[in-house]
C-alpha cells in the first residue's frame, strides 16, 4: 500500500494549491430519517454489513446467506458500513453499478439500508484515498431514486420508535490518505467540528433505549488496518486516524451502546468492558465483499474471524441486544459462528 501511494504523495504541494478556499457559509443540518416500525413490533432485527462493494462472487454469496437468515429469523433494517463501491463511487446516480452491486443483490430482503460513507466512496486521485467528499454525490443522489438506499447526508440519524436510534457519521474526511480536496472537510475543519457537536448533542438528548453509532473506520481493530490512532498508513499526520479516535471517544463512548464500523475486511466484536471506549460495544463488520486476514493487533476481543466472509445480525428488545456473527461458505450457506447478549435493567 505504501509503495502504491508514493507517486500521489509527490503531488501533495500541487493538490494543496488546487484545493478550493475554505467556505464559511456551509450549514450541516440535523438530518433525521423516520423508520417505519410495525404497529405491534417489540423487537427489531438488524443486518450489519460493510465493505461489500467489490462485486463478484463473494458479495453475491454473502447476499444469499443474508437472505436465508432473514427468511428464517426476520430482518427489519440493514446497516452499510461504507466502501459501498470499489475502487470508487459511480460518477452518477443512474450508473448501472448501483443495480449490479446493490439493488440486484439486496432488493429481495425488502428492508431499508442506512448507508455510511467509506474512503473508497470519497475517492479523488486514486481509489480509496478518501480525499474528496464530493465523490459521495452520486450516492447521496441515489437515495432519492431508491428508497432501500438511505443516505440523505454525510451524517444523519434515524429512529425506530423509542427502541433504537442510529447515528451515521462520515469518518472518511478524518483519515484520508491525501489532503482532503475541500478544506472544509479536513480534520478540525468546519465539517469535523459540526459533526462532533451534532453527535455529542444528539446522543446526549436521545431517549431511545438503544443508541448505535455507525461509521466506516473502527476504533479498535486487530486486522491489518489497525486501530484508530495507529492506522496502517500513518505517514501523513491525519493518516493514522487520530481524529477518528477523538470523535468516538469524545462524542460517543459511554453514550452509545454500540459503535459499528467496517474498513477492515474482517468480523470482530469487543465487549463494553474494553478500555478504549468503556460502556460501549464495538464491532467491525467489513467482510461482505472480501477478507484480508489477521493484522498485528492483539486486543482482547469477544470474537473475531479474520479470514471468513460474513456479517452481523442484531436483535434489539427493551431489555436486550443480541449479537450474532454469521460466517459464509462458498455456496452461500450461513453458519452461526458466535452469539452473545447484552442486557439492560
Amino acid at each position: 500500500m505504501r509503495r502504491r501511494l508514493l507517486a500521489p504523495l509527490l503531488a501533495l504541494p500541487l493538490l494543496a494549491a488546487c484545493a478550493p478556499s475554505t467556505r464559511t457559509d456551509l450549514v450541516f443540518p440535523d438530518t433525521q430519517v423516520p423508520l417505519t416500525a410495525p404497529a405491534q413490533a417489540d423487537e427489531m432485527r438488524v443486518l450489519v454489513i460493510g465493505d461489500q462493494g467489490k462485486g463478484g462472487e463473494v458479495q453475491a454469496t454473502v447476499a444469499r446467506a443474508m437472505l436465508a437468515v432473514c427468511v428464517r429469523d426476520g430482518c427489519d433494517l440493514g446497516l452499510g458500513m461504507g466502501d459501498n463501491f470499489y475502487p470508487q463511487a459511480p460518477k452518477t446516480a443512474d450508473s448501472p453499478v448501483f443495480r449490479e452491486r446493490f439493488s440486484a443483490l439486496y432488493s429481495d430482503l425488502h428492508i431499508p439500508f442506512l448507508m455510511a460513507a467509506g474512503n473508497h466512496d470519497e475517492s479523488w486521485a486514486f481509489g480509496g484515498d478518501g480525499a474528496d467528499p464530493a465523490g459521495l454525490g452520486s450516492e447521496l443522489a441515489y437515495s432519492r431514486l431508491d428508497p432501500q438506499w438511505v443516505m440523505p447526508a454525510h451524517f444523519y440519524r434515524a429512529s425506530w420508535r423509542n427502541l433504537a436510534q442510529f447515528f451515521v457519521v462520515d469518518t472518511s474526511p478524518l483519515a484520508p490518505y491525501l489532503p482532503n480536496r475541500d478544506p472544509v472537510y479536513r480534520a478540525v475543519g468546519p465539517f469535523d467540528q459540526a459533526q462532533r457537536r451534532w453527535l455529542s448533542a444528539s446522543l446526549t438528548a436521545s431517549t431511545a433505549r438503544w443508541n448505535i453509532v455507525i461509521g466506516h473506520h473502527p476504533l479498535l481493530n486487530n486486522g491489518k488496518h489497525g486501530s484508530a490512532g495507529s492506522y496502517d498508513f500513518g505517514l501523513l499526520p491525519w493518516g493514522n486516524g487520530a481524529p477518528v479516535k477523538s470523535l468516538y471517544q469524545e462524542a460517543a463512548c459511554g453514550k452509545a451502546d454500540l459503535i459499528a464500523s467496517g474498513h477492515d475486511h474482517t468480523l470482530q466484536l469487543f465487549a463494553a468492558s474494553n478500555a478504549a471506549c468503556p460502556g460501549t460495544w464495538l464491532l467491525v463488520s467489513g467482510a461482505a465483499g472480501e477478507t484480508t486476514g489477521q493484522g498485528p493487533g492483539r486486543i482482547p476481543s469477544e470474537f473475531q474471524a479474520m479470514d471468513s466472509p460474513g456479517f452481523f445480525w442484531l436483535a434489539l428488545t427493551q431489555s436486550s441486544l443480541t449479537f450474532r456473527v454469521y460466517t459464509v461458505d462458498p455456496a452461500g450457506v450461513p453458519t452461526l459462528a458466535y452469539e452473545t447478549v447484552a442486557h439492560k435493567p
